[in-house]
């Protein structure tokens, strides 16, 4: 009898850490979802404001002249 009860709680306390993994598991994946999006948004913002510096790059010269007409 009592081997049968601490089979029975070994088999409880097995199946509730399987649980809990899975669990554990479950959240972490969503984590990682949550990190891979939040990576893709800030890429973009990062390949913007290169697209944005390498146009205002471009402009400066202009710029340059038009404040200094005369550079000699």
């Amino acid at each position: 009898m009592l081997l049968w009860i601490l089979v029975l709680g070994a088999g409880i306390l097995v199946t509730s850490l399987l649980v809990n993994q899975g669990r554990a598991q479950g959240e972490l994946e969503e984590r990682i979802q949550t990190l891979e999006a939040d990576n893709r948004q800030l890429r973009e913002r990062i390949n913007t404001l290169e697209e944005l510096v390498l146009e205002r790059e471009k402009r400066r010269p202009f710029e340059d002249m038009a404040k200094d007409p005369d550079p000699g």
